[in-house]
């Protein structure tokens, strides 16, 4: 299904749905091994689970000046303090003590009362036991002191908290309208129809979850589809939101070729794929899902979100998902 231009309405026009149909599970995979207590991927309850006691210090700065300033992502540590590196080798194979984390990967890490989001940028070999907890994370030496860890013979060193950021675990709502297609709204956002199958709803809730995030080619792509990702390009976007219509499982992680034989042929009747080996996008529900505004003038934002207007699709293979 494919869309003309829609006039935003508000949200005070939106329905709200009683119940909550599409939830973001933890993290999901391997991270738990350190965070066992966990809720598995799927889980209708929202909840992460509690937070995990492991043992942290620092590197970089004056504890550690020996270990430079960039990260082995390749960003510089120096313009995002808040970081950590994994611990348990030299490679990125084998520093897998929190189960293997990507590189960008979130963690809300807590102590002394203070909570900071920080990214894995590093990894690092690691150490022993940190008041009888495994040491599985270094934290940049401005974040360590940030968090109040004890400055102990040179170096920070303490127990911290690690979880999933909480909005990666809060239940997603999902805006709805009466209308029989999905709505554009002033923020961004979109209502689904309140008639539309609970996966197309799940869909345009995850969708919402994402607009306006940043795009970097390979952006994504090596989470888990119920984490809430820094950035994304366009397969990674696309499979966020079919995961969250449950039509995709927790560790898929297909490219835009992929996409091409994915599903059944042809236009769906509330889902249609358009892919190539470079490019994919969808219609869900009469609404765009586009990586920016191909169709001109009109067309939304610039950037990653829903977009009202048809766009050129020469080259692009058509599917969709079966029964949509």
């Amino acid at each position: 299904m494919r869309s003309g231009p829609h006039n935003g309405v508000s949200k005070a026009a939106v329905v709200a749905l009683a119940g909550v149909i599409f939830t973001v599970g933890a993290l999901g995979l391997t991270l738990l091994a350190a965070l066992a207590g966990v809720a598995a991927a799927g889980s209708t309850t929202g909840a992460c689970g509690p937070p995990q006691t492991v043992g942290a210090t620092e590197y970089g700065g004056p504890g550690d000046p020996s270990s430079g300033t960039v990260g082995a992502s390749g960003v510089s540590l120096l313009s995002h303090p808040d970081s950590f590196a994994e611990l348990g080798g030299t490679t990125f194979a084998t520093a897998d003590a929190l189960g293997g984390l990507p590189y960008g990967t979130p963690l809300e890490i807590s102590a002394g009362g203070v909570t900071v989001v920080a990214h894995k940028e590093d990894i690092g070999l690691g150490g022993g036991p940190i008041d009888g907890y495994p040491r599985v994370i270094d934290l940049w030496w401005k974040l360590a002191a940030r968090l109040g860890l004890p400055y102990d013979g040179g170096r920070w060193a303490g127990t911290v908290q690690i979880a999933p950021p909480t909005g990666s675990c809060a239940p997603v709502v999902p805006l709805l309208t009466t209308s029989t297609r999905a709505t554009l709204l002033p923020d961004g956002e979109a209502a689904a129809p309140a008639s539309a199958p609970a996966a197309v709803r799940g869909i345009i809730a995850a969708g919402n979850q994402i607009v306006g995030k940043p795009y970097v080619y390979g952006g994504g792509h090596g989470l888990p589809l119920d984490l809430v990702a820094p950035s994304y390009d366009c397969s990674s976007s696309v499979a966020h939101l079919l995961y969250g219509g449950g039509l995709l499982p927790v560790g898929a992680d297909l490219t835009s070729g992929d996409f091409e034989r994915w599903g059944a042929p042809g236009p769906g009747r509330w889902v249609t794929i358009y892919a190539s080996a470079t490019h994919v996008y969808m219609y869900i529900a009469g609404l765009r899902w586009d990586t920016w505004n191909a169709a001109g003038p009109g067309d939304g934002p610039a950037g990653i979100g829903w977009h009202p207007l048809v766009r050129p699709d020469a080259g692009f293979v058509v599917r969709h998902p079966p029964g949509l």
